[in-house]
């Protein structure tokens, strides 16, 4: 259990969340735009791997906390208001 794998999980779980958080946001607008869609896909399958591997290391809490943070930050853009 090297501590890069569990940096790199942390990169992870913080890619996660902000693509959560992107695939909220265009959701609650009208649509999603080509480029933000492959932006959120690059994040998402960068950070699952990189969380996958920080697991397979032995750190399972960037797992956890990115798979739940992409959730969270998925429902609370989809359901936030701007205040514009």
């Amino acid at each position: 259990m090297s501590p890069d794998s569990a940096l790199l999980g942390w990169l992870g779980a913080a890619l996660l969340l902000g693509a959560g958080l992107g695939w909220g946001r265009q959701l609650a607008r009208a649509g999603v735009t080509g480029a933000a869609l492959g932006l959120m896909l690059l994040g998402t399958v960068l950070g699952l791997a990189l969380v996958a591997g920080a697991f397979l290391a032995g750190h399972d809490l960037p797992l956890v906390l990115g798979v739940t943070g992409a959730l969270a930050g998925a429902v609370w853009g989809l359901f936030h208001q701007d205040s514009d």
